[in-house]
C-alpha cells in the first residue's frame, strides 16, 4: 500500500506542476481523492466480504473436522469389536481328527468344524492326572519330563 501511496502523491504534484489555475487545481484534486477514496472503500468491501468467507470456510473445516473426529471414534470402536477380540477366543484341538480351531470362552462345548463331534469344554483348569500340554499346573512337570 505505501507504493500505491507514493505514486498517488506524484500523480498529485505532476498535476500541480501541469495545471496552474487554482480553482481547476483543487477541483481535480478533489476529483482524485474521492477516486482514491472510493477504490479504497471497494478494497475494504471485497476485504470484508473475503474475511466473512474465510470465516465461513474455517468453521465448515471446523464442523468436518469434528464430524471426521466422530467417525473415527466410531471406526475404532468398530474395529476393536471386529479385529480386537481376539482375548476372548482361544484355539482348540480336536480330540477327534486333530483339528484346530478358535473357540469363544463362554462356550460349555463347541463342535468341531471339521468331524461335527460335539466336544465338551472345562474352563476350571484343574488337572488330575498332571499329563496334560496344557494346564498351568503342570507346566513344572513337562518340563521336568522333558529333560
Amino acid at each position: 500500500m505505501s507504493n500505491l501511496n507514493g505514486k498517488f502523491k506524484k500523480i498529485l504534484k505532476e498535476l500541480e506542476e501541469n495545471i496552474q489555475d487554482k480553482e481547476s487545481l483543487e477541483f481535480v484534486k478533489i476529483q482524485m481523492f474521492n477516486l482514491y477514496n472510493m477504490f479504497f472503500e471497494e478494497l475494504e468491501k471485497t476485504d470484508e466480504i473475503n474475511n466473512k468467507k474465510i470465516l465461513a470456510i474455517l468453521s465448515t473445516q471446523q464442523e468436518m473436522l469434528e464430524k471426521i473426529n466422530a467417525l473415527e471414534v466410531g471406526i475404532r470402536g468398530i474395529e476393536k469389536d471386529i479385529y480386537c477380540d481376539d482375548e476372548d477366543e482361544f484355539e482348540v484341538v480336536c480330540p477327534y481328527c486333530n483339528s484346530e480351531f478358535e473357540i469363544d470362552e463362554l462356550k460349555d462345548e463347541v463342535i468341531c468344524p471339521e468331524c461335527n463331534n460335539t466336544i465338551e469344554l472345562d474352563w476350571s483348569h484343574s488337572c488330575d492326572g498332571h499329563h496334560c500340554d496344557g494346564c498351568h499346573d503342570c507346566d513344572g512337570e513337562n518340563e521336568e519330563d522333558d529333560m
